[in-house]
C-alpha cells in the first residue's frame, strides 16, 4: 500500500511539472515586430555623414548651391494603428524601452561626437500569424495629454530635454537641424497658441494651433522600411539662417514647411512625406 502511494504522488508530481512546462511555454513571449524608418534625400539614403543640396529649389541659383549636413533629425511618433482586410483599424501597441513610452517613440539621430543617439526602429507587441495587414497610421507628435507634463517625473524618451519647450508649449514634435560651410538652419515643429496662467504651467485645453500631423499609407509584411524624404519637408525652402522656422504660424518658411507637412500627399491622399519601402 505504501509502494501504491508513493507512485501514485511521483505520477501526479510528474504530471503537474509537465503542465507547468506546456504551460509556460504558451504564455512564453513572442519577439517584437520591429519596424524600420529610413531617412533619405529623394532616393539617397541618409546619416550624419551624409551631404545633400536642394538642386530643384528655384530659388536658389546654381552658383549659390551648398551641401548640407543634418546635426539633428527628431521626431515623435504616438497613436499607431494598422489597418486588417478582416478587421478594420486596429492599435498597433508598442513595446517599452529606452525610445519608447505610453505608446510614444522617438526616432531619429542626433550627430554631435559626445552626445550621438540613433534610433530609427520602432517596437510593437506582434499580432498573431493570421492578421494580414494592409495599411498603417500614426501621428507626428505627442498627444495632448502627455504633452505638457513635467518632463523630470516622465520616462525615457518624453524626458528629453532637447525635444522640450517648456510646459506651456510643451514638446517639439520635430527637430530638423542642418548645416553648411558658414551657414545653418533649423526646423522646430511644436504646438503654438498654448494659453496658461504662467510658461512654467501647463495648459488645461488643447492649443490654438496643435500641429500634429496624421499619416497613412499602405503597409504589408513585405514592407521593409518606412522612408522618410527630407526633400519633401525642405520644397520650396531656400535653406538659409534667416528661413529658419520656430512654428510661428506668420513666418512664411513655416507656412511653407507646414504645407508640406499636411498637404505633402497624391491625388489619393497617401503620403509621400513618408512612404513605404517593399522587400526586393
Amino acid at each position: 500500500m505504501t509502494r501504491y502511494i508513493l507512485n501514485k504522488f511521483l505520477i501526479s508530481t510528474i504530471s503537474l511539472l509537465l503542465s507547468v512546462t506546456l504551460l509556460s511555454g504558451c504564455f512564453e513571449k513572442s519577439p517584437p515586430k520591429k519596424v524600420l524608418f529610413q531617412p533619405v534625400f529623394k532616393n539617397m539614403p541618409l546619416s550624419c555623414e551624409s551631404n545633400f543640396h536642394a538642386s530643384d529649389n528655384k530659388k536658389i541659383k546654381v552658383g549659390e548651391l551648398k551641401n548640407w549636413q543634418y546635426q539633428q533629425l527628431q521626431f515623435y511618433i504616438h497613436g499607431v494603428e494598422v489597418k486588417m482586410k478582416n478587421n478594420g483599424w486596429q492599435p498597433w501597441r508598442m513595446t517599452t524601452n529606452a525610445n519608447q513610452a505610453s505608446n510614444v517613440a522617438l526616432l531619429g539621430e542626433t550627430c554631435n561626437e559626445n552626445t550621438q543617439q540613433s534610433n530609427w526602429q520602432l517596437e510593437l507587441v506582434p499580432f498573431d500569424d493570421s492578421a494580414n495587414i494592409t495599411d498603417i497610421r500614426f501621428t507626428l507628435g505627442v498627444p495632448f495629454e502627455l504633452n505638457h507634463l513635467n518632463p523630470l517625473t516622465q520616462p525615457s524618451p518624453i524626458n528629453d530635454s532637447s525635444m522640450f519647450w517648456g510646459w506651456r508649449g510643451g514638446h517639439k514634435f520635430m527637430r530638423v537641424e542642418l548645416v553648411s560651410q558658414g551657414d545653418d538652419w533649423l526646423f522646430h515643429l511644436g504646438s503654438i497658441g498654448c494659453k496658461a496662467l504662467s510658461p512654467v504651467r501647463a495648459p488645461k485645453s488643447e492649443c490654438l494651433h496643435p500641429n500634429r500631423v496624421n499619416v497613412s499609407l499602405p503597409f504589408t509584411e513585405k514592407t521593409s522600411a518606412i522612408k522618410f524624404d527630407l526633400a519633401v519637408l525642405l520644397h520650396d525652402i531656400a535653406l538659409t539662417r534667416e528661413n529658419s522656422c520656430q512654428s510661428a504660424v506668420d513666418e512664411e518658411s513655416c507656412k511653407t514647411l507646414f504645407k508640406n507637412l499636411n498637404m505633402a500627399a497624391d491625388s489619393n491622399n497617401k503620403s509621400l512625406l513618408f512612404t513605404a519601402q517593399k522587400n526586393g
